[in-house]
C-alpha cells in the first residue's frame, strides 16, 4: 500500500473535500478546454495527424480512475477519430482529415461530461446477475451455439435451482 499522511481533524477534511472539489471543476474543465482547442486548431490548420496524437497524449495523461470513456465517446462523436483496440490509442480515419468550423463550435459546445453523463450506480443484486446469466444461456442455446460457447444445460438447470 502507498504510504499517505493521514488527515487527522474533521475540520481538515472538510478543508481537503473543498480542494478536491475545486482542483476537479478546474481539471474537468481543462480537458474540456484542450479538447475543443485540438477541435479549432485542427479545424484552423487542417492538421489532423497532431490533433490525433494530441488527443492520444491528453488521454494519457488523465489519471486513472478519470471518466476516461466519457472522453472517448466525446472524442468519437465529436472528432469523429476512432479507436485502435489493438494499440488502446486513436486513430483518424482516411476519409475524414478535416474538421468544419461548425463542428468545432459544436465541440466546444458540448463538454464531455455533459455529451456523455456517469452512469447511475447500481448495486450488486446477485439474484438478478444469475437470472440474467440464466436467459442469456437459454437464449444461446436457442439460437444455437457458437465456437467456443460451453453452455452445458446440466449448469443450467443448476443455477435455476440456486435461485428457485
Amino acid at each position: 500500500m502507498a504510504k499517505i499522511t493521514l488527515i487527522k481533524t474533521d475540520v481538515a477534511i472538510d478543508k481537503m473535500i473543498a480542494s478536491i472539489a475545486s482542483r476537479g471543476s478546474k481539471l474537468q474543465a481543462d480537458t474540456h478546454r484542450v479538447l475543443a482547442s485540438i477541435a479549432v486548431l485542427w479545424n484552423e490548420t487542417n492538421d489532423v495527424t497532431v490533433a490525433v496524437r494530441q488527443t492520444n497524449a491528453l488521454l494519457d495523461s488523465l489519471p486513472s480512475g478519470w471518466r476516461s470513456n466519457a472522453v472517448k465517446a466525446w472524442v468519437e462523436s465529436f472528432l469523429t477519430f476512432v479507436w485502435d483496440t489493438d494499440e488502446s490509442c486513436f486513430v483518424y480515419h482516411k476519409n475524414r482529415t478535416k474538421i468544419t468550423k461548425s463542428d468545432a463550435r459544436a465541440a466546444i459546445d458540448t463538454p464531455y461530461w455533459e455529451f456523455k453523463p456517469e452512469p447511475e450506480y447500481k448495486p450488486l443484486n446477485l439474484d438478478d446477475m444469475i437470472h440474467a446469466l440464466i436467459a442469456r444461456a437459454e437464449k444461446r442455446r436457442q439460437d444455437g451455439l457458437k465456437d467456443g460457447d460451453s453452455v452445458p444445460s446440466d449448469m443450467v438447470k443448476k443455477l435455476k435451482a440456486v435461485v428457485a
